[in-house]
């Protein structure tokens, strides 16, 4: 056997102590969220399930839940709802089963393409097993779990534009942010081929829900009432604020979460609505002057992710397994040269993770109701480490990917380098 081939295949041993890691983890997630090992905030695990359940109840009668300000989802989000209802268990427990088999689908993935031909590193396996762990029982609380395996899967499963545009149009009709994993296509045929995948598969799936199912398009619509979540980027100086005695405003829970109330909030909105397409063109800008290179599909894609997190109304704990999720397959693509890494911006997201865990729900009443201090400088911490990830993670990825002066990209455009 030559030595390439023995390394190949040591690489793909079962890792056995990832395995156990990642064992012993979820069991203690999974006792948790199941309250066999009793905690204080154990209804928090249970109140989005118990959701869930009403919802598939509804579901299983033939109709999307109407008049429902918390239904917010795409029409195939009904069917991770459903799934549970296929197993011979109550509905929590065959949900928190339902979901740790998607996470360990997920680390599947990562392992497998970390070591295939266009991985190289286990740093990526490793990075989900204990990064996603960091989140507490949320995990397997939520069906996010669900959602971005299929982003995984489109990220790693094969590089056909047809492949990945469909998988990403799949994963656009259960939850609509993997849309975003078409930012790091950079080749003009790719793009094209992908989006209309996605394109066509998002609106054929939304046509057949339509014609069987009532209601099958009010997400549409459902967003346009959401306020300002206290948990969110934009509302952090009013957090803080409240927190030191200088606004008179307040929380209240709406729409699913918890909304800012108060002078300032309005404007603060506003600006948040505005700065998801200035993030977006920040993206369209990286886009036309990259060169492009293997990893600038994977660094994109997360730059891109973090972007609409970041300028989102909303962030709500279980928003980090996107990115979680993301950051473990870049943590696991081959290094073809030296040079800038999103390895920066991963690091921020698995400490933003860990800050997440300890905000929720251990002292979310402190910080979303209260207001006290303790639990408020968790959150601005938090903000401001996954603030410091989005910027890291766009500064790194158009440093990788500057076009060397004299170089003509695919259309002809001779592009100089920026002075640095």
């Amino acid at each position: 056997m030559s030595a390439t081939n023995g390394g190949d295949t040591m690489r793909r041993r079962p890792p056995w102590l990832l395995l156990l890691v990642w064992v012993v983890t979820r069991v203690m997630l999974l006792l948790v969220a199941t309250q066999t090992i009793p905690t204080g905030h154990g209804v928090a695990f249970r109140n989005d399930v118990t959701l869930y359940r009403h919802w598939s109840e509804i579901l299983a009668e033939g109709q999307f839940p109407a008049g429902d300000e918390k239904w917010q989802y795409p029409p195939f989000a009904a069917l991770p709802l459903l799934a549970p209802r296929l197993l011979p268990l109550g509905y929590h427990v065959a949900f928190y089963l339902l979901a740790a088999l998607c996470d360990l689908a997920i680390l599947f993935l990562v392992w497998w393409f970390s070591t295939g031909r266009r991985g190289g590193s286990r740093t990526g396996p490793w990075a989900w097993t204990v990064g996603a762990a960091l989140l507490g029982p949320v995990l397997v609380s939520r069906y996010d779990l669900m959602v971005t395996l299929v982003a995984v899967l489109a990220l790693t499963a094969s590089a056909n534009p047809v492949v990945r545009g469909s998988l990403i149009g799949a994963g656009l009709l259960v939850k609509v942010w993997p849309v975003a994993l078409l930012a790091g296509l950079r080749r003009w045929r790719e793009l094209l081929t992908a989006s209309w995948l996605t394109v066509a598969v998002a609106v054929g799936g939304c046509g057949v829900a339509a014609l069987s199912m009532p209601h099958a398009l009010d997400f549409l619509t459902a967003q346009e009432k959401r306020g300002l979540q206290i948990e969110s980027l934009a509302a952090t100086p009013f957090a803080l604020a409240r927190a030191l005695g200088w606004w008179d405003g307040y929380t209240t829970y709406r729409h699913g979460a918890m909304e800012a109330v108060g002078g300032g909030v309005g404007v603060a909105t506003m600006v948040s609505l505005a700065a998801t397409p200035v993030a977006l063109a920040l993206i369209g800008l990286w886009w036309l002057r990259a060169a492009p290179s293997p990893r600038s599909y994977y660094d994109a894609a997360l730059t891109t992710v973090l972007f609409l997190v970041a300028t989102s109304r909303v962030l709500s704990p279980q928003y980090l397994v996107w990115v979680i999720g993301i950051a473990a397959v870049i943590l696991s693509v081959r290094r073809d040269r030296p040079g800038p890494t999103q390895r920066p911006a991963a690091l921020l997201v698995m400490v933003a993770a860990l800050l997440t865990g300890v905000m929720y729900p251990w002292i979310e009443l402190d910080y979303s109701w209260t207001g006290t201090l303790p639990g408020t400088l968790v959150l601005v911490l938090r903000n401001l480490v996954f603030l410091a990830a989005a910027v890291t993670s766009y500064v790194q990825l158009w440093r990788a990917t500057r076009r060397p002066a004299g170089v003509r990209d695919e259309r002809g455009v001779q592009t100089p380098v920026p002075a640095s």
